[in-house]
């Protein structure tokens, strides 16, 4: 009697034969599609509308990096010493939040990425970040401790706009990793506050965020961790930080996936 064990695995592989050879040709010659990063073609090995090259081309940042603000620091920095690796900016400037960690750069690359998911109503490409940085803080071991799981609320006019929260998106798969309850209303951020504070100073920031987030419940004891997509000037996640400690939070760490890099860094980051 012939063994027709093998037979589903014949057939998945000659499916995918034919989707390589004769499929996926005949679609690319009818329908071009291009990277939405790079806008070369699309070859038969893409993600979500991205080539490898542009996944791959996601610049992590390289340790060690400030614990406060997340800025890569020199190589050579004592993180056990009497400032704990923090930068000199952080020594001087007392900051909100306890801890802050970042996944890359955000460079133009990170930007398609985002502006995508954002400006496209792509949140599904939020996914796979999510669980980059969920590794990535899992590694950093960031979690530990923790006892919930906030989102920085976007404004409520650009929510719905959008149909759908960047952070909260992001946040999923770290709360699936780690067990955390997702409050993903935990933070509002109040109608009067304006519209975007990304293309204003750090100054412009902190007064444009001045009481913009309130807390729906009281976190007494509680350690909290935020999370966002971008931090530029760290005003914002400073303001929920601030509005998270003010609820009794005990202790409130920031984990963000890209972080913009000053223009006078020189340090290629590691895409490994």
């Amino acid at each position: 009697m012939p063994d027709n064990s093998t037979a589903p695995g014949r057939s998945i592989r000659l499916a995918r034969l034919v989707h390589r050879r004769v499929v996926y040709p005949l679609l690319a010659f009818l329908l071009p599609s291009v990277c939405f990063a790079c806008r070369r073609a699309l070859g038969a090995h893409q993600r979500l509308g991205a080539c490898i090259g542009c996944w791959t081309a996601l610049r992590v940042l390289p340790p060690p990096i400030c614990p406060r603000c997340a800025l890569p620091r020199p190589s050579g920095t004592d993180l056990l010493g009497p400032v704990g690796g923090r930068c000199g900016s952080c020594v001087v400037t007392p900051r909100s939040a306890d801890l802050v960690h970042a996944v890359v750069a955000y460079d133009d690359t990170a930007r398609s990425f985002l502006l995508r998911a954002k400006l496209g109503r792509r949140p599904e490409l939020l996914s796979p970040l999510g669980r980059q940085l969920a590794r990535a803080l899992e590694v950093a071991d960031l979690a530990r401790g923790c006892t919930a799981l906030a989102v920085v609320p976007s404004h409520p006019v650009a929510t719905l706009r959008r149909g759908f929260s960047p952070a909260r998106e992001l946040a999923r798969p770290v709360a699936r990793l780690f067990g955390l309850p997702l409050r993903g209303a935990l933070i509002k951020r109040r109608l009067r506050a304006g519209g975007p504070v990304k293309r204003l100073s750090a100054r412009s920031r902190r007064r444009a965020l001045r009481d913009a987030f309130v807390v729906r419940d009281r976190l007494p004891g509680c350690r909290v961790l935020l999370i966002d997509d971008v931090m530029t000037t760290g005003e914002t996640v400073a303001a929920c930080a601030r509005a998270l400690k003010g609820a009794g939070a005990l202790e409130v760490r920031v984990a963000v996936w890209a972080r913009t890099l000053p223009p006078h860094w020189g340090g290629p980051p590691s895409n490994v």
